[in-house]
């Protein structure tokens, strides 16, 4: 028999678990043993809610819980930004609240706020923004209920936030951002979503333009905008511009991008979209799916081979079957993107470009991804073939073949793992029960 024998400062000592570290606090210490503390403390505008010190118990138990850190009801803000939350955001403030607080930014400046959530009980809870400007306190708004309030700035230094709860019913309350900028300045204005912004300079007089990315489309506002004086109060000239994937829409450019409405979330409910891409005469149009994936069977994309929902009928497709791409015999392509009331998806990135089509071939149909193409000539009534590399099969052992629409018969295949998720799973069954 062997007999193991260890010095004592070998043998660890005992201890308690890792407590953690409350949501917008810190803690001071890192033992964990018989007779260590730690100390929490907040962030600035947060109360610590519980024991500000614990310590590890011979019964390896901290002596109370860890702490957490509560929005105060009342603060003063001096920093140049910030952030405001309702008390115990982003879970229920509690009832019967009354909180007050002021930001206090340096005389001659002024304070922008940005909502970012907003979600108080209609009607009876509430929060009142004032600005304490140069003259007299203006009340800019007061807000209630489930709509994210628009973005406000002050005409003063200093922005007094009020906000109240009745007895009863509460909500997630409210997150605002706040910065500071001067007088003769504006706010910044930001970027929009899906959108890029030209210009930095935001001084009386100064102007920014915007522009949408690919497949959107600005639905509000103004593509460019300039810092003015209005009653005495420095402020853009229009609101910023929203960028939104349209539905539907005739597109002449020579290339661009088709995105469902909604995207790049979940697309929306009940749509009826039509797209028209016109190329010049004697060019043909080429799509490409880029990403696919819509409620199967109930949320459909429509192809036609022309101009309208009446020209020869390409293809309809909806949950992952999409092929490569697609090509017009003409210079006219139509889509149609339907959806019910129910269960939606991220929908498909599609993009378009004119092309050019030799009077006799098709395009090259592509390569599958693990495996091989047989032929390169695609003429009309050209053949080719396709195999896989070693543990992977071809989808459709059928060859292609060049039709005299300059469109192959039928979609590139694909190379498969040998074993689908169904034969895995029977296998894995089998070797449970041997």
């Amino acid at each position: 028999m062997v007999h193991l024998s260890f010095p004592f400062s070998e043998i660890e000592k005992g201890g308690c678990g890792d407590p953690g570290i409350p949501a917008y606090g810190k803690r001071t210490g890192s033992s964990f043993l018989h007779g260590d503390s730690l100390t929490f403390e907040c962030q600035a505008a947060f109360e610590l809610v519980g024991e500000r010190v614990i310590t590890c118990q011979q019964n390896n138990q901290w002596s109370g819980n860890k702490p957490s850190c509560v929005f105060s009801c009342f603060f003063n803000f001096t920093a140049s930004s910030g952030i405001i939350l309702s008390p115990n955001y982003p879970e229920e403030y509690g009832n019967n609240m009354n909180c007050v607080w002021l930001i206090i930014s340096e005389p001659g400046s002024r304070i922008h706020l940005i909502f970012n959530d907003f979600d108080v009980e209609p009607q009876f809870d509430f929060l009142a923004v004032k600005d304490d400007g140069i003259s007299d306190i203006t009340v800019l708004g007061t807000f209630s209920g489930k709509e994210v309030p628009s973005q406000l700035a002050s005409s003063g230094h200093v922005v007094r936030l009020e906000f109240q709860s009745d007895h009863s019913t509460t909500g997630r309350g409210f997150n605002i951002t706040y910065t500071t900028f001067g007088q003769n300045e504006c706010h910044d204005p930001g970027i929009p979503i899906n959108g890029r912004r030209f210009g930095d300079r935001f001084l009386l007089g100064s102007s920014v333009s915007f522009h949408c990315d690919d497949g959107f489309v600005k639905t509000q506002g103004s593509e460019s905008i300039t810092c003015i004086l209005q009653d005495g109060n420095v402020v853009w000239s229009s609101t910023v511009p929203r960028c939104e994937a349209p539905c539907g829409g005739h597109l002449t450019a020579a290339s661009g991008v088709i995105l469902p409405p909604g995207w790049p979330g979940y697309y929306k409910d009940s749509l009826n979209c039509e797209w028209i891409i016109e190329a010049k005469p004697g060019h043909s149009i080429k799509i490409t799916f880029d990403r696919f994936q819509t409620e199967v069977n109930y949320d459909t994309l429509e192809v036609r081979d022309g101009p309208a929902n009446s020209s020869p009928l390409i293809g309809e497709y909806h949950g992952t079957q999409a092929p490569q791409f697609l090509i017009s015999t003409g210079n006219f392509m139509y889509l149609l993107f339907t959806t019910d009331n129910s269960r939606s998806s991220v929908g498909f990135l599609i993009r378009y470009e004119s092309v050019t089509l030799e009077s006799d071939s098709c395009l090259d149909p592509g390569i599958p991804v693990n495996g091989h193409r047989h032929g390169s000539h695609f003429g009309i009534r050209s053949t080719v073939t396709f195999s896989c590399n070693p543990g992977y099969t071809l989808s459709d052992d059928e060859p292609l073949v060049c039709e005299r629409n300059h469109q192959w018969n039928h979609a590139l295949p694909s190379c498969d793992g040998r074993w689908s998720s169904a034969q895995q799973q029977t296998r894995k069954t089998c070797r449970e029960v041997l």
